[in-house]
């Protein structure tokens, strides 16, 4: 059994590697810090799963999923994110990944997630599960558009998760370490890529794919 993580916080990482020495002792696990690495190694080894965070640096928001097949036919992905499964979950899915976890599930659901993938099935929580029935149609019972959020860069996407935690401006310069004309870029950006004017534009939204 080999797996491969697609994560570049220590800790993290560091989790990972003790879950799976936990419950699949006999495991070889590899690990890459940058979407690109991940890519250099799958073409060099094959793996049983990948575990992969979304907001890798380098990352390639959905495209990652068919980037990481064509090195690897078939390969499980299960997507391991910090940010809000009800927002991110579904169009990830519908890309191609085969889970989603967020990184705050316990480590229960952590391996039952991985196991079931292991098993040739899918992982999905039953928030995810709500949201996959109601995801093309709305209140009234119109069909509702695809999700811009697949859209935005990895740092676009950094910037409005902050932003729906009620950080201002400042806050999220400093948090990212960027100026904050370039902060208030990115927010012009995610603006018009969302087709919004304003926060609570903004907010209600990202409430449609919740």
């Amino acid at each position: 059994m080999k797996f491969l993580c697609i994560e570049d916080h220590p800790l993290i990482l560091l989790g990972l590697k003790m879950v799976f020495a936990e419950f699949y002792p006999r495991a070889d696990v590899s690990h890459a810090e940058t979407f690109p690495n991940a890519l250099a190694t799958l073409e060099q080894e094959r793996f049983d799963l990948a575990v992969l965070d979304i907001d890798i640096p380098g990352g390639e928001n959905i495209r990652m999923m068919k980037m990481l097949r064509e090195r690897q036919a078939g390969l499980p992905i299960l997507i391991h994110s910090a940010f809000d499964e009800k927002v991110y979950a579904l169009p990830y899915l519908q890309a191609g990944a085969d889970g989603f976890i967020s990184k705050q599930a316990p480590q229960e659901e952590f391996v039952n997630a991985v196991q079931a993938i292991l098993d040739h099935g899918r992982y999905v929580s039953y928030d995810v599960q709500q949201i996959f029935l109601s995801s093309f149609t709305d209140v009234s019972g119109r069909t509702t558009g695809g999700n811009p959020i697949v859209t935005l860069s990895p740092r676009e996407r950094r910037v409005m998760q902050l932003m729906t935690e009620g950080k201002w401006t400042k806050e999220i310069a400093a948090i990212m370490n960027l100026k904050e004309n370039t902060i208030s870029t990115y927010k012009r950006r995610i603006y018009d890529k969302m087709e919004v004017k304003d926060p609570i534009e903004l907010s209600k939204k990202i409430a449609l794919f919740r």
